[in-house]
């Protein structure tokens, strides 16, 4: 059968829904496949990367150890909206825990330093202390600072936030972004080769 003939027979059936947990998955014809990446965060649970928002943590040095201490007044406070301030600041246990699903950005504030790599992260622990808010994390790869600006927009970063330390959520998808800079698995391009 040809593919037009299969095509034309395919064309008003409904769709399905496949969920391999252990074993592969194999489609005789499909006009789309939509995947899910899951990841498994640093508590050991698996949760489906999320779409819908992304923390940045911009540091003077955060790679010396697994965390950045960051003044209260730059948590949560600066280049964020609103609602998803409203959704997050609290940092009641609640919204820790969604925090923690939230694939983040860890950076150095700009050096000039054409080699400055960041960070795809995910945070696995908060603690708020007297002078300031600790904020743990899990790296998982790094890839060029250059991204950061060429994605500036698509990523709703600020001019002024590349020079100040400070954590934020942003309501972007990062994951669409990564991989059309080609250094998160999906998309890939030749601009910016996985290191």
């Amino acid at each position: 059968m040809s593919d037009n003939e299969i095509a034309k027979q395919s064309q008003g059936l409904p769709s399905i829904n496949v969920h391999a947990e252990h074993e592969g998955v194999a489609i005789g014809y499909t006009d789309s496949v939509n995947t899910t990446l899951n990841v498994v965060l640093v508590d050991g649970k698996k949760s489906p990367l999320s779409k819908d928002y992304y923390a940045l943590l911009m540091a003077y040095d955060p790679f010396e150890k697994d965390y950045v201490l960051v003044s209260k007044d730059r948590v949560l406070t600066e280049y964020i909206q609103n609602d998803v301030k409203a959704k997050f600041s609290d940092l009641t246990p609640e919204e820790i825990t969604a925090i923690k699903e939230i694939p983040a950005v860890i950076s150095c504030e700009a050096d000039g330093n054409e080699s400055q790599q960041a960070v795809f992260a995910f945070i696995k622990d908060i603690r708020i202390q007297e002078n300031g808010i600790k904020v743990y994390f899990q790296k998982y790869f790094s890839f060029p600072y250059s991204v950061l600006r060429t994605y500036q927009q698509e990523l709703a970063l600020h001019l002024f936030e590349y020079t100040r330390t400070h954590w934020t959520i942003k309501n972007v998808d990062l994951i669409e972004i990564l991989q059309d800079a080609g250094v998160f698995p999906g998309r890939y391009s030749e601009r910016w080769p996985i290191i």
